[in-house]
This record gives structure tokens, sequence and C-alpha cells, in this order.
């Protein structure tokens, strides 16, 4: 049977155009379907930072962008950005603050404290939009790992490569001594990052040990060796030995069709770090159909026409005794599309079972229909479908029947001028030691436009403190790892310096199975609003126990803890809740503040203000952590490029960085707090009585408690065990053996807790700001020749620069005395959702 091609050219209609005359597949497929999506919609969250490795002591900046998840653009929303540093396997919280979220931004400073174990750690941010109930998956974080020091005291040699059984380790010190008796913390973690098993062992006399490996759920092994006052931190990947052997299948539309031709992509996977190239055969009931052929990155892809009842195998050339049964699902009915995308169009193939019948065509990216179209199809058809007016990202391409029935699904990457082309152009590649470098940023559109108003932000950082495994940024995570989950080989793809390589975009997707795009009708079946988890204001309640609620006060107190002379009243409503804003947190920035009850004689009074990430645990252990592919802690085995060190410079063997220390003493107020409580809660007092040379503690006259005559902190005095024994008439006292003993006297001491209480407060932090980032200069000779060390490895963090008109912006920084390669990672955003990101390098010599 000769098949006839329908040509059709589906022109873009906008949403406006369609709900003017709204048939009842628009009505379900197109407007209903828009309304449930921006229901569904949930911001894009992205954490930048400065670096990806710290050492303790030192300071990490970060910048939050929150996008509107459908449009891109900036989501103004939110007010207070809540931020945790937590330690990866057991989610101890060693950070925990709240930032100023300000039109879709916010940044700012996190402190890597001194007692920091070495390891990997994440931080987090929780928005109010983007947490909620029942959320499902998780991405607004970044791992980071964490070292004592950037050089390794602990060398670690291994034979992880092979593949073995048992992993052997070879410890030694730099000076390569052998280290004994290192004890070595092993945990094995799943795909979560979740700890399945832990062990310990220690090292032999020479150094050695061995590990044996335990692969059973298991997808990383953690290394955590002590040796002395040494302690070091290593990650290593594990792989299922048979893993290799594994092949995988995707048809292009997700299924076969009977006597539907289609393509088909396979996929081993086996190691990503050895050549996986295999030849074989598709045999068809035994006979010979066509020859396979699977590339280094194993990856293969062929045509067929599936014919259903037949039995299709593969025989590989290397292993020809093993064969493996595929396409063993091959339905008798269905429609499967096959896509072509051009310069400025898409190229649509659609075969369906069911000719000269009413199809119904819909594009839609993000939830928003961008194509709808009423078609009759032959069993083969062609369609053209302009893309001019489409944004740049994942669409999915649907056809339904009359009933407005799924009847086949695609997706597809349209690249259209939606990736920002950012360029950074510096003087010289080489520059001295404190001296100025000057960047100039330049940013163009797909089409070499210029653009103003395009927001640029990131740091100027020594190479060895970034990974070079982590390839996720701001364009990937609203492209890809928003829309479809974490996907290594796209990823990778998008962040590549060159222009993206459409055919390699079409083909990964046509692997990547359409049930994982969020902005499908199944994932938008739950139309239930879901609450937020956390809120844009703090709340908190005062229970006055012992009185009638008409009595009790309308307002509280609330105060800075600096500076408790300036008050203002915060209402209270009918039950005694309270609310904190964003504007009051900002009052408070940097300070405890404190609200404070209006008692009343004889009231028992609670006063509370509600922990707003209580809730958070519970959801994030439901979670999905959409993580990404890093390396982390590995040994220096390919040295880095550094220039030669000045021979009249002094080398030393070893020096330590530590940046400025916040110290987290007693705050003041609560210090003065807790001076007052010594005379306003302590009922001690002293007499002297007749024929005694020591002063009593608490001797029982009411007539010297009235005299109040207070005891002094630190002095010795005399306390009597059993006062009514010792005590004469006459208020002398009769001291016996084991009766009396000389104290050193101290007054009570409060926590924080028990102070607040009892002066009926309690307290909440504001906004944390800290310090600024410094920008050190040496404007003059005298500064250069400063003979105090400066030892920055972040030369330069500037989280906000704008181009002007012409799509270029200035930023100058100075170097610091370390001489290594420097790298620069800045990303961009356009005011109408356009991402790029530009990665620079140059030498301190």
């Amino acid at each position: 049977m000769i098949k006839q091609l329908l040509l059709c050219c589906i022109f873009f209609t906008s949403l406006s155009y369609l709900a003017q005359g709204q048939t009842a597949y628009e009505q379900k497929l197109v407007v209903e379907f828009e309304q449930r999506a921006r229901e569904h919609a949930r911001p894009i969250e992205y954490l930048q930072t400065d670096k990806d490795i710290y050492e303790t002591g030192e300071q990490l900046w970060f910048r939050f962008t929150q996008l509107d998840g459908q449009l891109l653009t900036p989501h103004p929303k939110d007010s207070i950005l809540y931020l945790r540093l937590v330690k990866q396997t057991d989610r101890d919280v060693f950070w925990e603050e709240k930032y100023p979220l300000i039109g879709g931004f916010s940044d700012g400073m996190v402190l890597v404290k001194d007692d920091l174990a070495p390891g990997i750690y994440q931080l987090e941010a929780y928005s109010p939009s983007g947490v909620y109930h029942g959320m499902e998956r998780y991405h607004a974080f970044k791992e980071l790992e964490i070292r004592k020091y950037i050089s390794p005291e602990i060398i670690i040699r291994h034979n992880h490569e092979d593949d073995g059984d048992s992993l052997s380790l070879i410890l030694s010190d730099k000076q390569a001594n052998r280290l004994s008796d290192a004890e070595v913390k092993a945990s094995w973690l799943d795909v979560q990052k979740k700890p399945v098993h832990q062990a310990s062992f220690r090292s032999d006399a020479e150094g050695k040990l061995s590990i044996p490996i335990q692969r059973n759920d298991a997808q990383l092994l953690d290394l955590e060796i002590v040796s002395g006052n040494k302690q070091v931190f290593q990650r290593l990947p594990l792989k299922n030995q048979n893993e290799s052997n594994r092949l995988t299948w995707h048809a292009e539309s997700g299924k076969l069709v009977h006597h539907q031709e289609t393509s088909v992509m396979l996929s081993s996977t086996g190691s990503a770090s050895k050549d996986q190239s295999r030849q074989g055969v598709l045999l068809k009931d035994g006979e010979i159909l066509t020859f396979i052929n699977l590339g280094a990155d194993g990856l293969g892809k062929l045509r067929i026409r599936p014919e259903k009842g037949a039995v299709y195998e593969i025989r590989w050339n290397d292993a020809p005794s093993d064969t493996v049964t595929v396409f063993d699902q091959i339905e008798e009915e269905g429609v499967t599309i096959n896509l072509r995308p051009m310069v400025d169009t898409l190229m649509v193939g659609i075969q369906t079972s069911w000719p000269r019948q009413k199809h119904l065509v819909r594009i839609q990216m993000r939830g928003i229909v961008y194509v709808f179209q009423e078609l009759m199809l032959e069993s083969n058809s062609q369609i053209k479908i302009p893309i001019a007016h489409i944004p740049s990202g994942i669409a999915e391409v649907a056809v339904f029947n009359e009933a407005s029935e799924p009847l086949g699904q695609r997706l597809t990457w349209i690249e259209n001028n939606g990736k920002l082309h950012v360029e950074a152009s510096l003087h010289r590649s080489a520059y001295g030691s404190r001296e100025k470098v000057g960047v100039t940023f330049t940013v163009k559109d797909s089409q070499g436009q210029a653009l103003g108003g395009v927001l640029l932000g990131g740091a100027v950082s020594d190479k060895l403190f970034h990974n070079q495994g982590y390839k996720r940024n701001l364009y990937t995570v609203a492209h890809i790892l928003t829309q479809v989950g974490p996907q290594p080989n796209l990823e990778s793809l998008m962040t590549a310096p060159e222009t993206n390589d459409n055919r390699k975009l079409q083909t990964i997707l046509e692997a990547c199975a359409v049930e994982q795009y969020i902005w499908l009708e199944e994932q938008m079946k739950d139309n239930q609003p879901k609450p937020p988890l956390l809120p844009n204001k703090l709340r908190g309640q005062i229970i006055y126990k012992s009185s009638k609620k008409q009595d009790n006060p309308n307002y509280a107190l609330l105060f800075r803890g600096d500076d408790e002379a300036s008050t203002e009243f915060i209402p209270l409503n009918g039950a005694g809740n309270f609310e904190i804003d964003t504007e009051t947190l900002d009052f408070g920035r940097d300070e405890y503040l404190y609200v404070r009850a209006l008692p009343k004689e004889n009231t028992e009074i609670e006063l509370s203000i509600s922990d707003p990430l209580a809730p958070l645990e519970q959801m994030m252990d439901r979670a999905e952590m959409m993580y990404s592919s890093m390396d982390y802690g590995k040994q220096e085995e390919e040295k880095l490029d550094y220039p030669a060190f000045d021979r009249n410079m002094i080398l030393l063997g070893e020096f330590v960085v530590r940046g400025k220390r916040l110290v987290q003493e007693r705050e003041k107020f609560i210090g003065d707090l807790a001076e007052r409580a010594k005379l306003d809660f302590n009922n001690d007092y002293l007499c002297r009585p007749v024929l005694m040379l020591s002063e009593i503690l608490n001797c029982g006259d009411p007539r010297c408690k009235e005299e109040n005559n207070k005891p002094i902190e630190g002095k010795e005095y005399t306390e009597i065990i059993n006062m009514e024994k010792a005590k004469h008439p006459s208020h002398h006292f009769v001291l016996t053996a084991g009766n009396w003993r000389r104290i050193k006297y101290r007054y009570p001491v409060y926590t924080d807790e028990e102070l607040m209480k009892m002066y009926n407060m309690t307290r909440t932090k504001g906004f944390f700001m800290g310090s600024g980032f410094v920008h050190k200069k040496y404007l003059d000779i005298a500064s250069k020749n400063d003979p105090e060390s400066d030892y920055r490895n972040t030369l330069t963090w500037m989280p906000y620069i704008l181009t002007d008109e012409e799509g270029k912006a200035e930023m100058e920084f100075y170097t610091s005395d370390i001489r290594s390669i420097f790298t620069g990672n800045f990303e961009a955003l356009s005011p109408d959702g356009k991402m790029g990101q530009v990665i620079f390098e140059f030498v301190v010599e």
C-alpha cells in the first residue's frame, strides 16, 4: 500500500486567540490545562557560591535566585530566605539563619566554622513558595566539600579503578612516611546520599589496610581518615561489576507500535570512564535484521519497523553465545511521533493507526500552550510548525484523539535565542601579586544583539577550590533539572562552551522518558492546593493563664538586644497571637529581637515564637534530592600548571589561612539580664552574729534579710548545715563539728531560656547580614609593600553587576600573595529570563 504524505502548515497561535472562540477541545486541552499548570507551578530556585571547596574558618559567599517556574523571570513574592549548612549524611545542622529575599534575589555570607569535620556538606535554601507540604523533589541546594587544609595532610593511594571485591589503601603523610594505626571510617551511601552500611578499620604498621566492597544498594563510599590530629575525607563512586552487561532501550515515542517505523535508542549502563564501544546485530525470529554499533559513550540508535508477535534479540560480537531479548512489548495500535528540528521550524512526523480521523496536536512548554490544532491525519503525515515565537527549553509534543485522550507524547529541545553569550575580556593572561585586574564583560543574545540591563554575578577564586566535576548552573537548573530531573549527559552538553549541538540534544531527549517531564497532565491530576510549609512572617503567642481574656493586654513590647530603649508595641489578637514581619526582621539584622509580655500581677505567662523550620526535616526525608554528578576528595594526581615561585621569595613548607572568626559568646543584653537577675531573683543575704568572726549565709533571721546585705561573688562565707540545731535563742550560733562549712559564694547561673522566662520574654534572630565582602586594594607603593601577608583565595565576590545599553560591564579587583591559577565564574540573567555563563582564567605569578 502506498502511503500518502499530508503536508500541513501550523502557524503560531497565541492563547488570547484561542480564548476568543473556544471549542470543547481547546477548553480542556488548553485553557483548563494552563489553569492547572499555573496552580501547579513552583518557583525555580538556584544557589550560587563563590567556590565549591572550602577550608574550615573561611567565609562562604552565596547568591540565591528565585525565578517564576513558567516564565523564568524573577519571582518577587517571597520575603524571607531560610538558609542552612547541613552535613550531608547525618543531616546535622551547622548554620541556620534568615536572610532578606527581595525581588527574587538574596545574597550573604555563611561562616564555615573551625570545628567542622572534613566531608561533604549541603548549603540548603528554603523559601515559602519553594517548600510546601507533599513536595516530591528538592533542588535548591549546593553540595560543598569542606577540608581542614586544601592540600591534604594524609596522602591516600588506592586500587579503586580495579573494580575488585576489596579496596586496598596505603596511607602516608606529605613526607611519604607511612601512617600506622590510622582510623578509617567507611560509609556506604545510596543514590540519595544516605548511609546503608558503616564500618571502621585501622591501618597496619606499613600504613596498609583493605576494605571489603559492599555494593548492595550502594552508589558511593565515604572514607574519613584520622591519624593523630590529621583528618581527611574522600568519596569514591561504586559501580556494579555486572553493570557493563546491562542494556536499556527506549523507543522515540516511548512505545513500539505494530508496523510503524520508529527510532530506538540503546544505552549501556557501564562505567562512563571506560570505552563502552560495542558491535552486534539485531535478530528478528533468529534472522539478522540490522547491525548495531554502540559508541564509546555507550549510546546507539537504530530504525525499526516492529512486528507484533516477532521475537527480537541482540547478539554482541564479543559474546555471540549471550543474546539479549528486546522489544518484547509491541502494541497493536497507537501513535508514534518523529521530530526533526530545523532553524526556525519543527518537522513533526506522525504515524497513526486511525487514519482520516480527527487528531489534536498540542505543543506546550512549562505548562504554557504555544501550538494547538485540529487535523485530519493520514497513516503517515508530516507537519511543519513555525517555532519563532516559542521560547527556548524542553517542550512536549502531544497528540490526542477526539475524546481528548493522549495517543502519543514526545519531548524536544527548542533553541530560539534563549541563551546569553557572555564574554570576559582581561588586559593580560598573567598578573603579579597585589596587582589590579580589570575585566570587561560583554553580553549578547544568540543573534549577536547587545543586551543592557543583564544581571551578572559571580566570583574570582583559586582554581584549587573548584570542583571540576560540577557542571550545574542556573541555565541547566532552569531548563533541565527542574523539567526532567537530573540528566548528566544533558547537563554536560548544555554547559559546554561551544554552541549547543542540537542533534545531540534531540538524541538524548529521545532516550529520556517523557514521564519525567513535570508539565504532564498526569503530574497535575492532584490539583488540590498545597499549603506552604514556611511563612513569610514569624508567628508567636502570649498566653495569660490565670486571667480573663478581656483583661489581657492588647500589645507586647519588641526591641533589639543591643538597644533595649528603642521599643515598639506589637499588637496581639484575641488569642494572644502576634506576627513579626520582614521589616521588623530587617530592623533586627545581626541582632536578637526580643518580645516582652506586659505582665499583670499574679499572672502566669507563657510566651513563645514558633520555629518556622520545625516541620522541615519530615518533608526533607520524603523529598527526592536532585543531586548532580561530582567528584569529591580527589588527590591532586593531575598537577595544575602553577607558575614558578620567585627565587627571592621564601617558600614555606606549609601555611594556614584563617578568615575572621565570629565568636558566639553570650549576647550583651542577656549578660546584663543575668547581672540584673542576681538582684531581682536572688534571696541570699548575710548577717554577722555576735562573737563570730565570719558572716553567716542565710541565717534565718528576718531582720538580717531586711537589711538587704547581699553576699559578694567569690568571697568566702560560713554556711550552717542544720540551722535549727545551731541557732541559739539569743541569735548566737553554736557551731559544732560537721554542722558548718566554708564556701566560696557563687551567684546562681541561669541559661538564656531561664532568664527570658523569668522576665517574661522570648527572642528570635533578625536577618543575618554579617560583614560584607572585603575588597582589598593596593593603591600605592606603601600598601603593596605592606609586610602583612595577603592569602585571599577568593579575590572578588560580585553578586550584582548590571550591563549598560551596549551590553558591557566593568569590574576591578586586586590579586593577593597567592601564586596560582585563578578562575572567574559569572552567571548572567536577563529581565526576560535568558541565561548564560562565562568562565575565564588567569595566572598570578
